[in-house]
């Protein structure tokens, strides 16, 4: 048993260096991913508004309350609708177009709803 064990894995050895050489050139092709998931590729939005708890939603998927993306939100390049939302005030909507690796700052204002 220890033989057969022992010629499998020198059988292998070959195969080795192909499989680093191939993983290699699969890491080294597209954009660099950093620690938190964010592309060289990626557009980075920078929201801000009168209401600093509201609610940040990116093509209708919640990402996080505003007062904790200082970082700002990092999406794909193209056209997204950001949305910000609180119960006390009404929703805020604005339509980007993103370019490839574009930092962009913009200014969401909310009306308060009268009782």
């Amino acid at each position: 048993m220890r033989a057969l064990r022992a010629l499998r894995a020198l059988s292998a050895l070959p195969a080795m260096p192909a499989l680093v050489v191939a993983g290699w050139l699969a890491s080294a092709c597209g954009p660099k991913i950093g620690p938190n998931g964010v592309t060289s590729d990626d557009a980075i939005v920078y929201v801000k508004s009168n209401v600093r708890d509201a609610q940040v939603y990116v093509d209708g998927r919640f990402i996080a309350p505003l007062s904790v993306l200082g970082g700002g939100v990092a999406v794909e390049p193209g056209v997204h609708r950001f949305e910000l939302r609180h119960e006390d005030y009404f929703s805020s909507y604005l339509e980007l177009q993103l370019a490839r690796a574009e930092h962009k700052k913009v200014a969401m204002e909310m009306a308060a709803i009268l009782p």
